[in-house]
């Protein structure tokens, strides 16, 4: 499956009002802040994703949105612990315990655990009781964010719920609602991150049908993803390589290998860790030699 995160990170970047208003029906723009989440919590390093300070008449509350696009069965515990580091950096800050609004998007249905409450008790007593709102992408109605000209979400359509529809008027109907956005280059952008998404549930040649190469080169977000995806899969071949001359080493010199050292370096997928133990694998006097440096490594990692 292509590496989403990105793509799907740029866009909400660009379109950050149409999410919320998507996730807060009747959100205006002018009760939107974004918030720093690099910062969130003071003095640590944050993973959270997308944090939006929201100031409606009604309700002051911070807006957690956490794009997912792996399967991830620790998921519930990641959010728990955002929630905590939101409120650490609030209270660091003096602005006390607001409410926090979490939404986990999913994508597609292979990366949803379905698991989105934690709890927990002593003596009987509940000391915990946590969840966050999932978002699935499948069971949302195309046409609602059509209706809604929510135009930093078109790129989703072909992964909605559009009833009877065929694979090739789903394509048609976004790449039509798309061209009418009036931005050159939000429109490529559009274009680009419906094209990653679309390709894992759609045919490339269905895809190709539709958005030719050329109509993509202007969009910042398609040319930021294919250098990542290229830089991906050279360190993925670096970590292959590595592998390689690792076991083609060992096998050199000590004949037979244990399958369990095959096993435990293809499960490494550090290209550090694997130099390292390139060069005891050149040193090492002894298939048990190795054996145990390789223990070591697991054991410290």
């Amino acid at each position: 499956m292509a590496n989403i995160d990105v793509p799907v990170k740029r866009l909400m970047q660009s379109s950050m009002g149409d999410w919320v208003k998507f996730l807060v029906p009747g959100c205006k723009e002018d009760w939107i802040k974004e918030m720093d989440a690099s910062k969130v919590p003071a003095k640590k390093e944050s993973r959270l994703d997308k944090l939006i300070l929201v100031d409606s008449p009604d309700e002051k509350f911070i807006l957690n949105i956490e794009p997912q696009g792996y399967l991830d069965y620790k998921m519930p515990v990641r959010m728990l612990r955002y929630r905590a580091d939101i409120w650490e950096y609030t209270v660091e800050i003096g602005l006390g315990m607001p409410s926090v609004k979490q939404a986990v998007i999913y994508f597609y249905k292979e990366h949803d655990n379905r698991e989105y409450l934690l709890s927990d008790k002593w003596d009987g007593i509940e000391t915990l009781k946590y969840s966050f709102k999932a978002i699935r992408i499948w069971e949302i109605e195309s046409n609602i964010i059509i209706r809604n000209k929510l135009e930093g979400l078109y790129p989703l359509i072909p992964l909605m719920n559009s009833g009877d529809e065929t694979e090739e008027e789903i394509i048609e109907k976004t790449i039509d609602v798309i061209k009418n956005v009036e931005t050159e280059t939000f429109k490529a952008d559009l274009l680009a991150v419906m094209t990653i998404l679309a390709g894992e549930k759609f045919t490339k040649e269905l895809i190709k049908k539709y958005i030719r190469r050329e109509m993509l080169m202007s969009s910042p977000i398609y040319n930021e993803w294919v250098e990542e995806e290229r830089k991906e899969t050279a360190y993925k071949t670096s970590l292959k390589v590595t592998k390689s001359k690792i076991l083609g080493a060992l096998e050199i010199k000590f004949d037979f290998i244990p399958r369990s050292i095959k096993v435990n370096i293809e499960q490494i997928h550090d290209i550090d860790i694997l130099d390292g133990l390139f060069k005891r694998s050149i040193k090492a006097s002894s298939i048990e030699e190795f054996e145990e440096s390789l223990e070591k490594v697991k054991r410290l990692n």
